[in-house]
């Protein structure tokens, strides 16, 4: 996010419909905003949404209890897969 000091260079173009132009225009303005503060401050949460989403999962506390004791359980041996990674790889023959 930018700091408050940061000059703004940058520019993005954006191409609306008439409606949306509309729409985010009367919401800048019952908003008490500029057009670009009100834009910025809308793509700034949505970005910081989608990122959090890729990097946090919330469980609700018995979905988490369920996902440890399955994460806790000793793992199974498989046959074919131990046989996979004991051959040599393709690239040495």
């Amino acid at each position: 996010m930018s700091s408050p000091t940061e000059t703004r260079h940058e520019r993005l173009h954006v191409r609306l419909s008439p409606t949306d132009d509309g729409l985010i225009r009367a919401a800048a303005q019952a908003a008490d905003l500029s057009l670009t503060e009100f834009v910025l401050r809308a793509a700034r949460a949505s970005a910081a949404h989608t990122l959090a989403e890729r990097d946090h999962v919330a469980l609700d506390p018995e979905t988490w209890e369920r996902l440890d004791a399955r994460v806790g359980m000793p793992g199974k041996r498989n046959a074919k897969v131990a046989d996979l990674f004991a051959r040599p790889a393709p690239s040495k023959g």
